[in-house]
């Protein structure tokens, strides 16, 4: 068992003990001994008692650790008379068995030995005929034990006793008057006088109950009435001067007191004061009635509010209110495909070579033979009126050679993301709303030759044996792709378009994204280099929003992506982008994405990005940002910041046997700062929450809401101020509080 002392500047000194010989200091919760300022890492250090000697290990701290005004480096070895410096705070250890017998959090503790001896505690006295408010506590006592006992269970009676084993014991007073149960009441006039006489016995009384909660009291108060034999006393010797107090009863003039001193001592707010509470009761009459408010807690730091939060409303994209093909769009296509049945044996478009599907030559006598079928078909009647030919004709000639109905897609840019769920279904996003393209294919066999010719450049294989595919295509498109028998309603493609150049925090603000306020704290938290983990769900938009935060970091700083499938934009020069590989099954060997994280933690990057976090390398990432880091960017699927979290500390368990509390921890001290973003009901994407992390709780994570987008439609700050703010100026980091109020 050891003790340390702790002083906050400006602040009184505490004093804890503690029975293991290592304990933690930190911000959050967790932590043996729990400081709540910005300027205290979340694991800020360790003290360590072995072979008598106390040493002190900085936990790679933010600010770092100092002894005697020196910063450490490596365990040092610290005497009692050291001092040693954290943030605000100044500790000093004491070896064991010093002072163990002392309150925990009582500097002035020492004056607790005297309760034992009443004749020392006479001199007590006159301190206390400088304060009037005392003398009413001898009244509050006595007449709970009068005739009250009732009133002994409510808090009342603590108020009088509780400031006993402070070092103001003469507080107690009420219990010497106790000592002499004939004339309690007398006490509450002459307050001057008897507080005199009955300061003795009071710490008699107050030494048997130690506790210093509110439980202790009421047992404390039921000795008293044994006190008039002072055998019922542990000290006996001390009690023998109480009974000849037995002059105060002359005090009998005021007995209407009485009544009045059981609603004072209601006002719990005295007890929690401790040494106040004297000076509280006075007025305490007429508030009685109102009972103490629960104390409200704190927005910053450690002991910042948690409260859970509804889950965001949102019902993903809109794919049901999307309309089907309108009649005409289904006459073209079914003109399209009479037309391609005679076609394709025409020019032998099955047999031919993909790499023919580029020639010219081929291109102009496929357009010429459409033309004369199309032509035919007027002349005969069959061609149904109203059809655009020349749409016709474009139609059907990429759907022979090109890419059918995705040809026009690719081409235009407004176009972020392409969706085929079936021949006649395709969707298409722009601007983050989704949408029918109105366009279709005309039958699954131009449908598979489409896919062919997409995979073909990747030098990927799809069929039947490998029925799923991702790839990057040439020119940045991400490609998704499942075929039959895995996809049991026929075949599937997912495109997602390169962006002409990646967007920042300033563009999604005006896309509507996030806010002016949020926009400003996510910068913020960038140029403190805040460790950020972007969350939500598949295609909900958290790539676009990672992407933002990357194009944000300082210019002169050099980012490193990684990524399954290579789809960030980060507009900035200093940025080199890893993409995995996947093995052919014929000696080309797979590189994943956890390979590439090792790799480019030796490429020397200030800031690591990593898009999409779903396998082993969890682990490998989290002990990146423990170790040097800092200021990371990545995604994960998760909705909201437990869930994130949640995922990111089960998906480390692939690679680490450590139990699921420390791999938490190990999450909570790596993560700074999570960003929900999600897809509405009505298609658009919006950062839904920001949370900040604040360490783990008993089954999980412990956050605090900062931004979120509430159900009204707008975007509210919670009034919480991150706890990290407050060392922001001493680095020189202008930071705005203005913007979470």
């Amino acid at each position: 068992m050891f003790a340390i002392t702790l002083t906050e500047k400006g602040g009184d000194q505490r004093r804890l003990d503690f029975d293991k010989a290592e304990i933690t200091i930190g911000r959050v919760q967790g932590n043996d001994v729990v400081l709540p300022k910005g300027n205290v890492s979340k694991r800020h250090a360790r003290i360590v008692l072995k072979d008598g000697k106390f040493i002190i290990v900085d936990l790679k701290s933010t600010n770092g650790t100092y002894v005697n005004g020196r910063k450490i480096t490596s365990p040092l070895v610290v005497k009692d008379s050291d001092k040693i410096y954290i943030g605000d705070f100044i500790l000093g250890v004491e070896e064991p068995g010093q002072g163990s017998a002392r309150a925990v959090s009582q500097p002035a503790a020492p004056p607790m030995a005297p309760p034992a001896s009443s004749p020392p505690m006479a001199p007590a006295a006159p301190p206390r005929a400088n304060q009037s408010a005392p003398p009413p506590l001898a009244p509050a006592s006595s007449p709970p034990r009068a005739a009250t006992a009732p009133p002994l269970a409510p808090r009342p009676a603590t108020a009088a006793p509780r400031p006993a084993p402070r070092p103001s014991a003469p507080a107690p007073l009420p219990s010497p008057a106790s000592a002499a149960p004939a004339a309690p009441p007398p006490m509450a006039p002459p307050p001057m006088a008897p507080p005199p006489r009955a300061a003795a016995a009071p710490q008699a009384v107050s030494s048997p109950p130690a506790a210093p909660r509110p439980t202790a009291p009421p047992s404390a108060m039921a000795p008293p009435p044994a006190t008039a034999a002072p055998s019922a006393m542990a000290p006996p010797p001390a009690m023998a001067p109480p009974p000849a107090m037995a002059p105060p009863p002359a005090m009998a003039p005021p007995p209407a007191v009485a009544p009045v001193v059981p609603s004072a001592p209601v006002d719990l707010a005295p007890p929690a004061l401790g040494i106040s509470a004297p000076a509280s009761l006075a007025p305490e009459p007429a508030p009685a009635p109102k009972p103490a408010a629960a104390p409200k807690p704190r927005l910053v730091g450690a002991g910042a509010s948690n409260a859970p939060r509804k889950r965001p409303a949102m019902d993903g994209r809109p794919i049901a209110a999307v309309p089907s093909l309108d009649a005409a769009a289904k006459t073209l296509l079914s003109i399209q495909d009479s037309i391609l049945e005679r076609l394709v044996p025409d020019l032998g478009l099955d047999e031919l070579a993909l790499e023919r599907l580029g020639d010219e030559e081929l291109w102009q006598r496929a357009e010429s033979a459409i033309v004369d079928l199309v032509e035919t078909m007027e002349s005969g009647g069959t061609l149904p009126a109203g059809v655009d030919q020349d749409q016709l004709i474009k139609e059907t000639l990429n759907e022979a050679l090109g890419l059918g109905p995705l040809e026009d897609l690719l081409a235009d840019d407004t176009i972020e993301e392409i969706l085929v769920d079936g021949t006649d279904r395709i969707l298409i996003t722009r601007s983050g709303t989704l949408g029918s393209a109105n366009t279709g294919f005309s039958s699954e066999e131009v449908f598979r030759r489409v896919v062919d010719r997409l995979v073909a450049p990747t030098g990927l294989t799809i069929d039947p044996h490998s029925p799923i595919v991702n790839a990057r295509l040439r020119d940045g498109a991400r490609l998704s792709m499942v075929l039959p028998p895995v996809s049991s309603r026929g075949p599937c493609l997912t495109l997602r378009k390169p962006s002409g150049r990646g967007e920042d925090l300033r563009s999604l603000e005006t896309r509507g994204v996030l806010s002016g306020a949020m926009a400003s704290f996510l910068g913020t938290c960038l140029s403190s280099r805040k460790t950020m983990l972007v969350c939500g769900s598949a295609s909900s938009g958290k790539n676009s929003v990672l992407g933002a935060l990357a194009s944000d970091v300082p210019a002169n700083e050099r980012l490193v992506s990684i990524e399954e499938v290579s789809s960030l934009k980060i507009g900035r020069p200093h940025w080199i982008a890893l993409e995995s590989r996947p093995g052919d099954g014929n000696g080309v060997p797979t590189i994943g994405v956890e390979e590439l994280l090792r790799g480019a933690e030796r490429m020397h990057p200030d800031r690591l990005v990593v898009g999409d976090i779903r396998g082993a390398e969890a682990f490998e990432l989290v002990q990146a940002m423990l170790a040097s880091f800092d200021g990371t960017l990545a995604s994960i699927r998760g909705e909201g910041a437990l869930s994130a979290l949640g995922r990111l500390a089960s998906l480390a368990a692939l690679s680490c046997a450590a139990e699921s509390t420390a791999r938490r921890e190990m999450v909570s001290a790596a993560v700074d700062i999570v960003v929900h973003v999600v897809r509405y009901g009505d298609g658009k994407v919006r950062i839904a929450s920001i949370d900040e992390v604040t360490g783990t709780g008993t089954d999980g994570f412990a956050t605090q809401n900062i931004f979120r987008y509430d159900e009204s439609g707008e975007y509210v700050a919670s009034g919480t101020v991150p706890s990290f703010y407050s060392d922001l100026g001493g680095r020189g980091i202008a930071a705005d509080t203005s913007i979470f109020q």
